[in-house]
């Protein structure tokens, strides 16, 4: 794996869904760019014990607000065994997205979030991210995921 994709792409071994979390935050190096990590960690587990972010399909869009932030941040991690982040999506989470954003640019939040779900609710695209093939699509998405420039699967 490239080292700029290293940045924002991590393997989870964790078990519990905050662990792996926290996993996700620790491994991928572009949280390391926020001005308050361990503020940003614990945004992120007080809205997961809001509302789980599993959104069925085995993925989930935790996420946590910072003041200070110009753009949203996200990685991706992804679990082998995949995690039950809640009861109402029985199925395993394999792929676990963490994204920082502003507390006061919900538009630039929005769209990054509505670019991933154009993505991943294509479940011929979530076989190919999890069975790591690297056809055009996957490619593509990796490339907008390393380059932090969100935009929705054509």
């Amino acid at each position: 794996m490239r080292e700029s994709l290293r940045r924002v792409l991590c393997v989870v071994g964790s078990e519990d869904k905050y662990d792996a979390i926290d996993e996700i935050i620790s491994k991928c190096s572009i949280f390391s760019e926020l001005p308050d990590k361990e503020r940003f960690v614990r945004a992120v587990h007080r809205r997961e014990r809001q509302q789980s972010t599993g959104i069925g399909h085995g993925v989930a869009i935790a996420h946590g607000r910072l003041p200070h932030i110009d753009k949203p941040v996200i990685a991706l991690g992804y679990s082998r065994e995949g995690i039950i982040f809640d009861d109402r999506y029985p199925d395993p989470v394999c792929l676990i997205f963490v994204i920082a954003s502003s507390q006061n640019r919900d538009s630039d939040y929005l769209k990054a979030v509505s670019s991933l779900l154009t993505w991943v609710h294509d479940p011929d695209f979530r076989r190919s991210l999890l069975a790591h093939d690297r056809d055009e699509r996957v490619t593509s998405f990796l490339s907008m995921l390393e380059s932090q420039d969100f935009h929705p699967q054509y």
